[in-house]
């Protein structure tokens, strides 16, 4: 049975235990780090096992099952999560803390939370790279002979500036390259101005997923066995689906039942990069 509360003020090794998984993930996805006098970054244990504790004892984690739900088997079930869990024989009360603390991170990820938008610097050099590649030859003779037809457009309300000449847009970027080299450390080319986003229901499937795979990854003895006979099915991505529908990320009874609409997702989100700031873990 859950804990009624985490000792946050001095080690215990016996929680430390039980929140094993989650902090072994948490390590992953939100790593802490600390700079030298010369500003060179190094990762430290992240701070997000304490961020969990203080908010599972104030009753702030951000869930909608309980852990009766979680150990629960329906009858009208064949194969209840439970039920996977132990045929992998993961730990329950482990998988439990680490079940809680990535749906929390996900909402963290994806309600209310902060996107960081491209820097200037970033954006300008975005935008050389693209014409430096796009750029076939350059000479006093002819100019600058780009592969495919190119276009810099300036919009100001009632107005447009359309700039087509190959000649000119390599001459743009090549003095903003330059000038990115010899400009240092500006706050203004650094600023990343951002906004307070959503994200669908898919992309939070999605981060769901990935982070119980990261899992899956760092614990490979608990890796998809082969079924045989009459036994629990013992694959990760089925466990994964089930537990979708179990926390309240979907309410398509399809991923209780298989594992094809995840499969789906996770083809259709693999190269999905967040842009987000967790509200909650940083």
């Amino acid at each position: 049975m859950p804990i009624e509360r985490f000792n946050t003020e001095n080690y215990d090794k016996g929680e430390e235990s039980l929140l094993e998984y989650m902090t072994a993930v948490a390590d992953r996805f939100a790593p802490d780090f600390v700079f030298d006098s010369e500003g060179n970054a190094f990762e430290v244990d992240s701070q997000a096992p304490l961020i969990f504790k203080r908010r599972y004892n104030n009753a702030k984690l951000k869930v909608s099952f309980s852990y009766a739900d979680y150990i629960k088997r329906d009858i009208n079930d064949n194969e209840n999560a439970i039920d996977i869990i132990h045929a992998l024989c993961i730990d329950v009360e482990k998988f439990w803390y680490l079940l809680l603390f990535v749906v929390d991170y996900v909402e963290g990820s994806t309600s209310g939370t902060i996107k960081c938008n491209p820097s200037p610097r970033e954006e300008i050099k975005r935008m050389v790279e693209m014409v430096e590649a796009n750029e076939v030859s350059v000479s006093d003779l002819c100019g600058v002979r780009h592969r495919e037809p190119m276009q810099l457009i300036l919009r100001i309300k009632g107005r447009r500036l359309v700039i087509t000449n190959p000649n000119t847009i390599s001459a743009i970027a090549g003095m903003c390259g330059m000038a990115l080299e010899e400009t240092g450390n500006i706050r203004l080319l650094d600023s990343c101005p951002s906004d307070i986003t959503d994200k669908s229901d898919s992309v939070r499937i999605w981060l769901f997923a990935k982070m119980l795979r990261c899992f899956f990854d760092l614990y490979p003895q608990f890796a998809s066995r082969r079924k045989t006979g009459n036994d629990t099915t013992k694959s990760t991505l089925r466990l994964i689906s089930k537990l979708v529908y179990m926390t309240g990320l979907t309410a398509n009874e399809d991923y209780r039942t298989d594992d094809e609409n995840l499969k789906g997702l996770l083809k259709q989100y693999r190269d999905y990069k967040m842009d987000t700031v967790n509200a909650i873990y940083g």
